[in-house]
């Protein structure tokens, strides 16, 4: 028998699909060294927020692709 996803699942998935792909496109926009790091690591459902806000706090300072000179 197939089970209903509870309500607050499909509500994070939600937010965070589009959210992982909103700091993704700025990552590369930024040119971060890996950007689909940081756009994956918000879909991972327990720790995906926390990785998020990570992200926002840091996103200037981040490692860029061809350093600075």
């Amino acid at each position: 028998m197939v089970q209903e996803l509870p309500a607050p699942f499909i509500a994070a998935l939600l937010v965070q699909y589009p959210m992982g792909a909103l700091v993704y496109l700025d990552a590369r926009r930024l040119g971060v060294e890996n950007p689909a790091t940081y756009g994956l690591g918000i879909i991972v459902p327990a720790a995906g927020f926390i990785v998020g806000l990570y992200y926002v706090s840091e996103r200037r300072t981040l490692p860029t692709q061809g350093g600075e000179d």
